[in-house]
């Protein structure tokens, strides 16, 4: 604060005012320190009513408090003070400092202000002491509770879903004892029009008396619907089956070994199911997989239509499905579920016009007290099922001690599988895979093939099972790579060839495998791709990623295939380093529907984020090919670009490739 007078003035004076010695000085008359300051303009800043009376230098008309501003931007608050015996006393106050911080308080409350009305976020205030809470009135808009910014705490209380109140009240009290330094908790939260959409609410104590207890507390709300949306999406394709609906392999073992639990320690009886589609085979081959398909979902359908709410119905892969029952009164009850089942399966099925007939086999295992585990329970079932199979398909087979059948049929085709590997039975088939940009070649999956003479043609989802479980797949595996590595180096580079392993391979002898066909062909290791599925790495699981880890430490490139089809996708992508992402058929098939298309784009958005090529399989259509271009997915695979062909064809093919390319 400064002070001057007309005889005498203060030393912060001369320098606020910025007067020389020969104007201000112990004596000197106002009137001519005010002729210097207007000749170079001091009030020309000032508001026009107040610099007419400075100019004029008339201090009975001033104000006795007024602000000005200099020049040089420096505010000043000059208070006039008039003495008993005549004569002025004038103080002059810097107030720069507190208006420039008023200025910027201001310009942070019209942006709050402004990020309130526009934003999706809510601000509350709680003052404890009152039990009021006040919520900014954007947000309580958006609750359809308009006009009511300042609510009673008890009242909010309600707003939140029952079922998470406790959980909201529990992070609460933790903070305001200083357990946490933030309070922060996601709940669902009460709307007008009746729903409770997701919120999470952040906030902190920002007040304390002087006891130490919380007074106020200040946070915000965003919704995050959308994100729980998502998530719900990803953990029900974690536990479903994408076509059907139903559960998938992984959560009908987390329902069977609950079961088994709870068999031992209640009265209630449980059972396993094990079906497979009579006929399916036939419809898909003649009238094509999108007719399969649809009438999988039917079959599905009427599965849940026959169940109990507290069954578990899942698909296992292809046309296998199996069932946990629950609450039944013996095997009486059990039989009766496999009945309605079998009646309900059979039934025709109209689609596009065409009449479809399948029929089902069941197998059928009561749960004991006890005695067995999940693995032992689907063998039993299992076992049950072939015998269902044997006794002319449509029926179904309550599992006893000593029932073969199964074991006689797969020793019979392990047997086959011996000779057919010392004959030469066995063949490679090669599919291109497309990049979606350039419409080049990228790789060939080597897919095996196995024409029986007397059987004819064996699926490898028959064979294959058969091989893994005698341990065949070792050499037979061992031979597919060595043939798809020599074929591979007769291809223009840098196409690469992929090759199926399974967790048997891995387990015993695939790292030799490799590096003894890598080396016989002469094939470079970056040109070799190992697929593998989500399924395979489920037992063993951190062996089998050490061993992938070794391979890829090589150059080989390791794909994760079937992405999507049931099992912890999300966990394996975060333990390993896939090079890529193969999407599973049924979500291509099905891509028209918004809700695949936002999962195949969400893989293909997650694949680009983690730098790995996201390859849709089974593109049969013009359609898909657009749709999964759209959605991100870097390469395509299936019959629209090519059956799986032979080695003198797949050659051609890429040669073909290559000169389209080159042109």
């Amino acid at each position: 604060m400064a002070l001057i007078s007309a005889c005498a003035y203060t030393t912060d004076a001369r320098e606020l005012l910025d007067l020389p010695d020969t104007v201000l000085y112990d004596g000197s008359p106002y009137s001519a320190i005010n002729a210097f300051q207007v000749a170079r303009g001091e009030y020309r800043t000032s508001p026009n009513t107040l610099e007419g009376a400075l100019v004029a230098a008339d201090l009975a008309i001033l104000p006795d408090v007024f602000e000005r501003q200099r020049p040089d931007g420096t505010s000043l608050e000059v208070r006039v003070v008039r003495l008993p015996e005549g004569g002025y006393l004038r103080t002059y106050t810097d107030t720069t400092r507190r208006r420039e911080a008023e200025a910027r308080l201001r310009l942070s409350e019209e942006r709050l202000a402004l990020a309130l009305d526009s934003g999706e976020d809510g601000i509350w205030d709680w003052d404890l002491e009152a039990g009021e809470i006040w919520i900014s009135d954007h947000w309580m808009h958006r609750l359809g509770h308009e006009g009511r910014q300042r609510i009673a705490m008890s009242t909010y209380v309600q707003f939140v879903h029952q079922e998470d109140r406790e959980r909201v009240a529990t992070a609460l009290r933790e903070h305001l004892k200083r357990l946490t330094p933030a309070f922060a908790c996601e709940h669902r939260l009460f709307r007008r029009d009746g729903g409770y959409p997701w919120v999470l609410t952040r906030g902190r104590v920002v007040e304390r008396d002087d006891t130490g207890q919380a007074t106020r507390m200040v946070g915000t709300q965003i919704d995050i619907s959308r994100r729980k949306e998502a998530e719900a999406r990803v953990e029900h394709m974690a536990y479903h089956d994408a076509l059907t609906g139903l559960a998938n392999r992984l959560l009908f073992r987390e329902r069977l070994d609950w079961a088994i639990r709870a068999a031992a320690t209640t009265h209630d009886r449980f059972a396993v199911l094990v079906c497979d589609l009579d006929g399916f085979k036939v419809v898909n081959d003649t009238l094509g997989h999108v007719v399969g398909d649809r009438l999988l979902c039917v079959v599905a359908a009427r599965m849940r239509a026959v169940l109990n709410e507290a069954d578990t119905a899942a698909r296992l892969g292809g046309d296998e499905f199996a069932l946990v029952l629950g609450g039944l009164d013996g095997e009486g009850g059990a039989r009766r579920v496999a009945e309605r089942i079998i009646a309900a399966v059979s039934a025709p099925v109209e689609i596009d016009g065409a009449r479809v007939e399948v029929g089902i086999s069941i197998g059928l295992a009561m749960v004991p007290v006890g005695d067995a585990d999940a693995d032992e329970m689907f063998r039993r079932a299992d076992a049950a099922l072939y015998e269902a199979k044997a006794a002319g398909r449509g029926t179904y087979r309550l599992f006893r001690p000593g029932a073969h059948a199964r074991t006689a049929v797969r020793g019979s085709l392990a047997l086959d599988m011996k000779e057919a590997i010392r004959r030469g039975d066995f063949s490679l088939v090669y599919q291109p895979v497309i990049d979606v940009t350039t419409n080049a070649v990228v790789n060939f999956e080597a897919l095996m093939r196995w024409h029986h003479p007397e059987r004819g043609a064996i699926s490898p989802a028959d064979f294959i099972p058969v091989a893994e479980e005698t341990g065949l797949i070792v050499p037979l595996g061992a031979w597919a790579l060595d043939q798809a590595c020599r074929e591979a180096r007769r291809w223009p580079e840098p196409i690469q060839v992929a090759v199926n392993v399974s967790t048997v391979q891995i387990r015993d002898g695939l790292e030799e495998a490799v590096m003894t066909a890598l080396a016989g062909a002469g094939l470079d290791a970056q040109r070799l791709t190992l697929e593998v599925t989500e399924s395979m790495l489920m037992r063993d699981a951190d062996d089998a990623l050490a061993r992938l880890h070794r391979l890829r430490g090589l150059g080989i490139c390791v794909a994760l295939d079937d992405f999507g089809t049931g099992f912890s996708s999300l966990s394996y992508l975060r333990r390993f380093p896939f090079d890529k992402i193969k999407i599973d058929r049924t979500f291509v098939c099905n891509i028209a529907e918004p809700e695949t298309a936002a999962i195949v784009r969400a893989v293909a958005d997650l694949g680009e984020r983690l730098g790995k090529r996201v390859v849709a399989e089974g593109v049969e259509t013009w359609e898909q090919l657009e749709r999964v271009r759209q959605e991100g997915c870097t390469e395509v695979q299936g019959f629209l670009f090519s059956q799986p062909l032979g080695a003198a064809d797949a050659l051609a093919f890429a040669l073909a490739g290559a000169k389209r390319s080159a042109a």
